[in-house]
C-alpha cells in the first residue's frame, strides 16, 4: 500500500525511531520512556528500560524513575539519553523499528549490551528493522546490507556476500575500518587513560559561542534556584529616560508637539462655545428683527471660526504627525538599545546560569522579546500622552478660570478626585491584568519545546498530548482573565458612572448659575467644553499608569541580569595571555560539584598530566565522568578545589578568551548556525579567515567534497536540521 493512503497518526504509531541525537522533553525520565506509547504502566517502562540498559544508571539516581532530565535531557550525558531514547522506542513495541545510528553516543560494553537487547527483541517480534550506520560492525549481521551512494541503491546483500565483490564500496569500507580498529587497538596500550569514577555524572553540555559538547550528567535538582549571586537591581521611569538621552533633541521637538496638542483640545472648546453662543445670539436677534443683516453677520462670523477651525486642524495634523514620529523613534531606538543591552548581558553569563530551571531557552528568548519593548512604552507614545494630558488640564484651567466661570470651574475641580478614583479603577485592573504574561511563561516553554523537536513530537504521534498538556497549563491564565473580565466590567462602569455623574452635574449646575444671571450662556459653554475635554485626558493618563507597571518590571529584569557579575566572565579581557603555549594540561587535586547539585561530589581529589603533544583518550562506560575534564579545561565551570594548569598556569589566571581560542572542540552533538557552511567553519575565529583557509580546513575534516556538491558550495545556508549529522560534525570543528 501508498504510505499516502494511511492514516498517518496509525501510521507513525508503528514505527518506532531512535535518531543519532536523541530529543528529550524536560520531564521525568519516566514520563519520557512512556511518551512511546499510550497508556504505557510503569512495569511496562522499567522492562525497556532493561532492555536497553538504562535501568542500572536510573537506579543509581537520587529519583530514579523520576529524576527531571532537564531541557532537552542536558542533566543526562549522551550515552545516557540514547538509552532513554531506545527504550522509548522500544516500550511502544512497534513492527518497525529505525535506529539511525542509535548505538553512536555508547560506549563499547553499553553498545553491545543494548545491541544484543536489540537483536534478541528483532529475533523474537521478527519486527521489521531499519539500521542506518557508518559503523559496519553494527550491521554486520542483519539480514540485507543496502549500500546507498549519491542517492542510489549500488549494492545490497548480507555482509558475506558484499565483502567479495571486486572494488565494492562495502569491500572498502569494510577494510578502511577494520584496518583502523586494528591501529586503534594497537594506540590504545600507550595511549588510553581509563577512567573509573564512579560518582555521579554531571552537567556540562551548554555551549560556548563555537561548539556544543556531551556534558556530565550530574543530575540537576531543577527545584533549586539559588538567587544569592543576583543583585537587587532599580529601575525608574527617570532611568528609561535616560536610557533614551541621545535622543533628547527629538524628545524636545516630541515635548513641543505634545504641549500644541495638549492646548488644541481646550483651545477647541474656546471655539466650540464661541461659535455656539454666536449662532445662538444672532439667531435670536433675527427671530426679534427679521433684519437680513443679521442673518449675513451670522454667515460671516461663521466662516470665521470655520476658517480658524480649519487652520487649527493643519496645525493638529503637523503637531500629531511630529508628536508620533519623535516619540515612536524614541521607542524603537530604546527598544533596539535595550535589546542589545540585554542579549550582551546573556552571552557573558556563566554556563551555570544557564543551568538553571527558571534560565529556560524558552523564557529566555520570550523575555528577550518583550523586556525591551515594554520599558520602550514609557518612553515613547507614553511619555507623549502624558505631556499632552499636562497641558490640556493647564490650558483647561486657564480658559475656564479666565474665560468662563470660576464658580463652576471651582465646583468640577471638587469633582475631579471621584473623576480621578474612576479612571485609577479602570488603570489598575489593566496593570494586574498584565500579569498574565508572567503566568503565560511556562506555556510559552512548553509550545517552544513542542515546535523545537516537532520531528520527534511528530514520530512519536504527541500532537494531542501536548496539545492537551498546553490546554491544562492554560487553564489558570484562562480562569484569571475570566476574575478579570469580571473587575474589569465593574472597574469600567464605575469610571463611566463617576464621568457622565459629574457631566450631570456640571450641566445641573451651570443651567441653575445662567438662570440667576450669575454668568452667561457663552461662559457656561466655555467652561462646559474644557472641563469635559480635561477629564478626558486623565482617562488617557491612566492608560500609562498601567504601561509604566509593566515597564518598570520589564526594565528592572533588564538592569538585574546587566549588573550581574557572573563568577567566569567571558567579557573580562583581564587575565594572561601567554606569547606561546605548548599544550601541557595538568588537573592538580582537583574536585568538583555542579551549582545545581551541590551534594554530590563529581570528582574528588583528581590528578592528572597530559603532556604536550599527547594524545589522550577518556574512556569508559557512559555518564562515567569523561567530559567533566573538558568543561574544566574550557573554564565552563570552575573547581571547588584544585587547580587546572595549562602550561603550569592556573586556567583562572588566564584570559578567558584567549583560553577558549587555544581550545578546539568538537561535541558529539555538533551545533550549526543558520548561516552559509563557509560562516559557520569561520565561527570563532579572532581574524577573518580566507576562502582557502577554509576549503584547507574543510579538506582536513574530509568535508570538502560534500560541500562541492552543493550548488552553492561554501555559499549554501545551512539549516541545521536538515543537515545530516556526520556532516554537520565535519563543520562543526573546522573553525577551531
Amino acid at each position: 500500500r501508498n504510505v499516502k493512503t494511511l492514516n498517518v497518526k496509525w501510521l507513525r504509531s508503528q514505527i518506532g525511531l531512535v535518531s543519532q541525537e536523541p530529543v528529550l522533553f524536560a520531564t521525568t525520565i519516566f514520563e519520557n520512556i512512556a511518551a512511546g506509547g499510550n497508556g504505557i504502566s510503569r512495569d511496562q517502562v522499567v522492562a525497556a528500560a532493561k532492555l536497553a540498559n538504562a535501568h542500572n544508571f536510573i537506579m543509581t539516581l537520587p529519583e530514579q524513575y523520576d529524576t527531571l532530565v532537564g531541557e532537552k535531557g542536558v542533566s543526562l550525558s549522551g550515552g545516557q539519553k540514547q538509552r532513554v531514547a531506545i527504550a522509548r522506542a522500544i516500550v511502544r513495541e512497534p513492527k518497525i523499528l529505525v535506529l539511525d545510528e542509535a548505538t553512536s553516543a555508547l560506549d563499547a560494553e553499553s553498545e553491545r549490551v543494548v545491541q544484543a537487547a536489540l537483536n534478541d527483541l528483532m529475533d523474537k517480534t521478527r519486527m521489521t528493522t531499519l539500521v542506518i550506520a557508518h559503523r559496519l560492525s553494527t550491521i554486520r549481521k542483519a539480514d540485507k546490507i543496502v549500500v546507498v551512494n549519491a542517492g542510489h541503491v549500488v549494492e545490497e546483500g548480507n555482509h558475506d556476500q558484499l565483502v567479495v565483490i571486486e572494488d565494492g564500496i562495502y569491500r572498502k569500507l569494510y577494510t578502511i575500518q577494520e584496518e583502523k580498529a586494528q591501529e586503534e587497538a594497537e594506540a590504545a596500550t600507550t595511549s588510553v587513560e581509563t577512567n573509573d569514577e564512579d560518582s555521579q555524572p554531571g552537567l556540562a553540555r551548554r555551549l560556548s559561542s563555537r561548539s556544543a559538547f556531551e556534558g556530565e550528567a550530574c543530575l540537576k535538582n531543577f527545584e533549586m534556584e539559588s538567587h544569592a549571586d543576583e543583585p537587587t537591581s532599580k529601575f525608574t521611569i527617570f532611568d528609561a529616560i535616560a536610557f533614551s538621552r541621545p535622543e533628547r533633541k527629538t524628545f524636545i521637538v516630541g515635548i513641543i508637539a505634545s504641549g500644541i496638542m495638549g492646548c488644541a483640545l481646550p483651545l477647541s472648546a474656546v471655539l466650540i462655545s464661541e461659535l455656539v453662543a454666536v449662532m445662538t445670539t444672532k439667531y435670536t436677534e433675527y427671530q426679534n428683527s427679521h433684519e437680513e443683516a443679521t442673518l449675513d453677520d451670522l454667515k460671516h462670523d461663521v466662516m470665521v471660526y470655520g476658517l480658524c477651525y480649519i487652520a487649527g486642524a493643519i496645525v493638529v495634523f503637523v503637531s500629531t504627525f511630529v508628536q508620533n514620529f519623535a516619540f515612536k523613534y524614541m521607542a524603537e531606538k530604546l527598544t533596539s538599545r535595550l535589546r542589545n543591552i540585554h542579549f550582551t548581558a546573556l552571552c557573558r553569563q556563566n554556563i551555570g546560569f544557564f543551568d538553571e530551571k527558571k534560565n529556560a531557552t524558552g523564557a529566555l528568548t520570550a523575555d528577550l522579546s518583550t523586556s525591551a519593548t515594554k520599558v520602550a512604552l514609557i518612553s515613547g507614545d507614553s511619555q507623549g500622552r502624558v505631556v499632552q494630558v499636562i497641558f490640556t488640564f493647564a490650558a483647561a484651567l486657564v480658559v475656564s478660570f479666565a474665560f468662563g466661570s470660576w464658580l463652576l470651574t471651582l465646583v468640577m475641580l471638587a469633582v475631579f478626585p471621584f473623576l480621578i478614583m474612576g479612571q485609577a479603577a479602570r488603570g489598575k485592573h489593566m496593570k494586574t491584568a498584565g500579569g498574565l504574561s508572567d503566568e503565560l511563561s511556562d506555556v510559552g516553554a512548553q509550545a517552544s519545546e513542542a515546535l523545537s523537536n516537532i520531528r520527534t513530537v511528530a514520530s512519536l504521534g504527541l500532537e494531542k498530548s501536548l496539545t492537551g498538556k498546553l490546554s491544562d497549563l492554560l487553564e489558570e491564565p484562562l480562569a484569571r482573565g475570566r476574575r478579570e473580565a469580571h473587575v474589569n466590567g465593574l472597574a469600567l462602569g464605575f469610571g463611566s458612572f463617576v464621568l457622565f455623574a459629574a457631566y450631570a452635574l456640571a450641566f445641573w449646575y451651570g443651567g441653575k448659575l445662567v438662570d440667576d444671571g450669575d454668568i452667561s450662556f457663552k461662559e457656561l459653554m466655555r467652561t462646559l467644553m474644557a472641563i469635559m475635554m480635561s477629564a478626558q485626558g486623565i482617562g488617557m493618563a491612566s492608560t500609562f499608569v498601567a504601561d509604566s507597571d509593566h515597564a518598570l518590571k520589564a526594565g528592572k529584569s533588564i538592569v538585574a541580569l546587566h549588573d550581574r557579575e557572573p563568577p567566569i566572565d567571558s567579557f573580562d579581557e583581564k587575565g594572561l595571555r601567554p606569547a606561546l603555549l605548548e599544550g601541557t594540561i595538568e588537573f592538580k587535586n582537583v574536585s568538583f560539584r555542579y551549582p545545581t547539585r551541590p551534594e554530590i561530589t563529581v570528582l574528588k581529589n583528581y590528578n592528572l598530566t597530559i603532556e604536550a603533544g599527547q594524545t589522550v583518550a577518556f574512556c569508559g562506560p557512559s555518564g562515567g565522568g569523561k567530559s567533566t575534564g573538558v568543561s574544566l579545561i574550557e573554564r565552563f565551570y570552575d573547581p571547588i578545589e584544585g587547580q587546572v594548569l595549562l602550561d603550569g598556569v592556573d586556567t583562572k589566571e588566564l584570559n578567558l578568551n584567549w583560553l577558549r581560542s587555544q581550545i578546539g572542540l568538537v561535541g558529539q552533538e555538533p551545533t550549526l548556525f543558520i548561516g552559509t557552511i563557509a560562516e559557520n567553519i569561520a565561527y570563532g575565529l579572532t581574524e577573518k579567515p580566507t576562502q582557502q583557509e577554509i576549503e584547507e580546513a574543510a579538506k582536513m575534516a574530509n568535508a570538502h567534497g560534500f560541500i562541492t556538491k552543493f550548488p552553492d558550495g561554501y555559499d549554501t545556508q545551512v539549516e541545521p536540521k536538515h543537515l545530516a549529522a556526520g556532516r554537520s560534525h565535519k563543520c562543526s570543528g573546522l573553525g577551531e
